[in-house]
């Protein structure tokens, strides 16, 4: 059967370029192509996954994405299906227990080695904890984490405690935001508004979060927040913070 999981990172072609990042890109990168584990930290916005995915596209490493998994069967399962694990005597993955589909996903990260992203981890307990730690272990396997900060990682902060595995994403400073603003007008067409106080109040508003610059200039190209060359900047914040940012 031909493995379901993405060999490499394809090349991506981003509409907006990015700003503000590039030294974080060559230390993921690094630690890709070395295999080693790297714990990724921002609040929600700062970048995080545009930094995966610049980083894994360069590296070209073979790599397994798993999303939010709020279990560690969720997980499991979700590894197991992008590695083609047998489901053994349950037939079908989604249907097995979380001990026949440990064993699985190990042997097979043992047997071709990759890089195993768990993006947005909130809270992990002892079990996550346990199977992570030994992922983290198994020779020539890069973990790579992401969270909003040590404090959202549970019981995982007894092993990516090290500084030095640490990637933190700081707010873009104010000539880069602006560059990033203007990017993403271009982009989203804005060009034609009367931008001034538009831009000065989403750039105050974002505090250098490129996904809040990005949300609130694509926000900004729809109707309901425009008046005439203005736009309504008090609603568009609040869409932007509650629905749109991830």
């Amino acid at each position: 059967m031909k493995e379901r999981v993405l060999e490499q990172a394809q090349s991506q072609d981003y509409s907006v370029p990015l700003i503000g990042r590039w030294d974080e890109v060559r230390t993921l990168t690094q630690a890709l192509c070395a295999r080693k584990s790297r714990l990724v930290l921002g609040p929600k916005g700062i970048g995080k996954t545009r930094l995966l995915q610049e980083s894994l596209s360069i590296a070209r490493q073979p790599y397994v994405c798993v999303e939010e998994p709020e279990t560690l069967h969720r997980l499991l399962v979700e590894t197991a299906e992008r590695l083609s694990c047998p489901a053994g005597r349950f037939r079908i993955v989604r249907k097995a227990t979380s001990v026949a589909l440990k064993a699985g996903v190990l042997e097979a990260l043992r047997r071709r080695p990759r890089c195993l992203v768990v993006e947005n981890l909130v809270h992990a307990d002892p079990r996550m904890y346990r199977f992570l730690q030994r992922v983290y272990y198994i020779p020539s396997v890069c973990l790579v984490v992401t969270a909003a900060s040590r404090e959202c990682l549970g019981h995982l902060h007894k092993l990516l405690w090290d500084p030095r595995e640490e990637i933190a994403l700081k707010p873009l400073v104010r000539p880069e935001a602006l560059n990033l603003f203007e990017a993403a007008c271009r982009m989203y067409r804005l060009q034609s508004f009367d931008l001034d106080t538009f831009r000065r109040k989403a750039l105050t508003a974002a505090q250098g979060n490129p996904g809040q610059i990005l949300t609130m200039c694509r926000m900004a190209g729809r109707p309901e927040y425009r008046d005439g060359r203005h736009i309504k900047f008090l609603p568009l914040r609040m869409d932007a913070l509650t629905a749109f940012v991830r």
